[in-house]
């Protein structure tokens, strides 16, 4: 099972999530992959942000396309990490374990795509996005999951839009579903899971992975 530190391992309530530090720290607790968001800034640079606003992630204020990267830089992101660029944790972490991208702006996919593809990691990476139709452009060079918050034709749409895997929301999956998807061929990692019982119970669904806040707790089978 991958384990995915969720926006690395920033814990609940998250701190400094979604920075190089926090995706060190969710190596070193054993997760084999690392999930965060990308979006654009000012200056049309990709950085890794989940909000689209600086306010609740760092010391800052204002809109993400709003800023430059250098005004960017100038923000505490948590332990005094700034906002990273896609390009950095491309070349700091692509070949080290599976690396989830998330896309929240639209039309940002090709431009994602140009970063892994120079850099030949698209068997490094997966990239997600809630709006399907946004990943289009991605297939079949790198692979696709859709993100999920409901259950309806996902495995039917996820074969129509080319993908390997599907990312549902975690209170939706039963086993029965993640039989259907292996039977279908598609991998099936679980968001958001924090919490050890449910970690445990998704271990015994065989699902393919899970986000968690906390990848320590997942690192180690429960006994």
């Amino acid at each position: 099972m991958i384990i995915f530190g969720h926006r690395g391992a920033p814990g609940y309530p998250r701190r400094a999530e979604n920075t190089i530090g926090s995706f060190n720290k969710a190596l070193e607790a054993g997760a084999t992959g690392l999930e965060f968001d990308v979006r654009w800034c000012g200056d049309g640079r990709l950085v890794i942000i989940h909000d689209d606003s600086v306010d609740r992630t760092t010391n800052g204020q204002g809109r993400v396309a709003d800023l430059s990267y250098g005004e960017l830089c100038r923000f505490d992101a948590g332990d005094g990490e700034c906002i990273p660029l896609l390009a950095d944790v491309l070349d700091q972490f692509g070949t080290r374990c599976l690396l989830n991208i998330e896309l929240k702006d639209p039309a940002i996919a090709a431009d994602v795509k140009k970063l892994v593809l120079e850099r030949r990691l698209e068997r490094h990476v997966i990239v997600s996005c809630f709006d399907w139709d946004e990943l289009k452009t991605l297939t079949p060079e790198v692979p696709i999951a859709l993100l999920a918050s409901k259950l309806a034709h996902l495995v039917e749409k996820a074969h129509d839009f080319g993908a390997s895997a599907i990312h549902p929301r975690h209170d939706l999956v039963t086993r029965s579903f993640v039989e259907i998807a292996h039977q279908a061929k598609l991998g099936i990692h679980v968001w958001t899971v924090n919490d050890p019982a449910d970690i445990a119970r998704f271990r015994s669904f065989k699902v393919d992975g899970i986000f968690s806040d906390f990848p320590d707790r997942c690192s180690t089978p429960a006994s």
